[in-house]
């Protein structure tokens, strides 16, 4: 599984989702997927919209640039985000995507 895959509309993010952290960031691969942490309980939607928002301001977009297209009340989401690209989105999140065991 490719954390991040292009398609001709943006991008495709496969994520884990770590609720009640100390503070919202991405936070690395681990598991072969892009760790987010936000500050949110998993309760009424709040932690996926602070996965959307933080994901978003990741890679420079605007937070109705990011969408839920799988897992909406899972810890592990595909995230789409509309208007990405694969080396736009790999330049902003800073982290060295062949390397998926997140050490």
């Amino acid at each position: 599984m490719d954390v991040l895959s292009e398609r001709p509309d943006g991008v495709v993010a496969e994520v884990s989702v770590r609720p009640r952290a100390g503070r919202c960031r991405v936070a690395g691969v681990s598991g072969g997927r892009l760790r987010i942490e936000v500050t949110a309980a998993p309760e009424g939607g709040a932690a996926t919209a602070q996965v959307l928002s933080t994901i978003a301001a990741a890679t420079g977009l605007r937070t109705s640039a990011a969408e839920i297209l799988k897992g909406a009340h899972s810890r592990h989401k595909t995230v789409f985000l509309r208007g990405a690209t694969l080396a736009s989105c790999r330049v902003a999140l800073a982290l060295d995507l062949d390397d998926s065991t997140g050490r």
